[in-house]
C-alpha cells in the first residue's frame, strides 16, 4: 500500500489486547485482536482516496471508512465486508465508488 500511494501511511490502531479493545467499545470480534487490522490516514489525502488505494490492494479484504474519526481500516480476514461508520458508532454497509483526489 504504500509504495502504491508513494507517501508515508500513519496508524492509528493496530494490534489490540481484548481488555483495550472492550475498553474503547470495539467489536468483540475485532480483527485489530486478531492483529490482522489496521486504522490508517496519510497526509494529503482524502480518505475517499485512501479508500481507493486500500481497495486496489488485493489482501486487503475488510475495508471501512470513518468520515468523522479521519481514518480507514483495512484488514486482510477471509471474507470480503465494506462498511462506513455512521453516528452513534454503528456501521452500515455500502458500496460507494470514492473519487480519487488529494486534500
Amino acid at each position: 500500500l504504500r509504495t502504491l500511494i508513494g507517501r508515508p501511511i500513519t496508524i492509528m490502531s493496530a494490534y489490540r489486547c481484548p481488555a483495550h479493545n472492550k475498553a474503547i467499545g470495539g467489536a468483540p470480534k475485532s480483527q485489530h485482536v486478531a492483529g490482522i487490522a489496521a486504522d490508517i490516514r496519510v497526509e494529503g489525502i482524502s480518505l475517499p482516496a485512501l479508500e481507493h488505494f486500500v481497495r486496489q490492494v488485493p489482501a486487503f479484504k475488510g475495508i471501512g471508512r470513518d468520515d468523522r474519526g479521519g481514518y480507514v481500516h483495512a484488514d486482510t480476514r477471509k471474507t470480503p465486508a465494506q462498511w462506513c461508520y455512521a453516528a452513534g458508532g454503528k456501521t452500515v454497509p455500502y458500496f460507494a465508488v470514492p473519487a480519487v483526489q488529494s486534500t
